[in-house]
């Protein structure tokens, strides 16, 4: 009796990693067309390029800033401490025993 439960649940699971495998294998191939890829190249390169459009656009809209504030005499500072990050210090963490 033990020796037949242990066999149907063998392959009971047997059989159903060979469906799960199947319709793996089936999903993966229906994503892998050629038109299926060539839409994926041509989504990732959009995308790349409106990321390298968006850059330059910010960068153009700094350096017009950065002008401005030069012309109107507000701004003290130079333009190149302007755009540098404030430098902050963290004190060290207290040491705890634990690790």
């Amino acid at each position: 009796m033990r020796r037949l439960f242990w066999f149907l649940s063998g392959a009971a699971a047997g059989a159903s990693i060979v469906v799960w495998v199947k319709r793996t294998i089936t999903s993966v191939s229906e994503k892998m067309t050629p038109a299926n890829i060539a839409d994926l190249i041509s989504s990732a390169v959009r995308r790349m390029v409106m990321g390298f459009s968006d850059a330059v656009s910010l960068l153009i809209d700094r350096y017009r800033n950065r002008n401005s504030l030069d012309t109107s005499g507000m701004s003290a500072e130079s333009p190149d401490e302007a755009l540098q990050p404030v430098r902050r210090h963290n004190p060290p963490r207290q040491r705890t025993s634990h690790r």
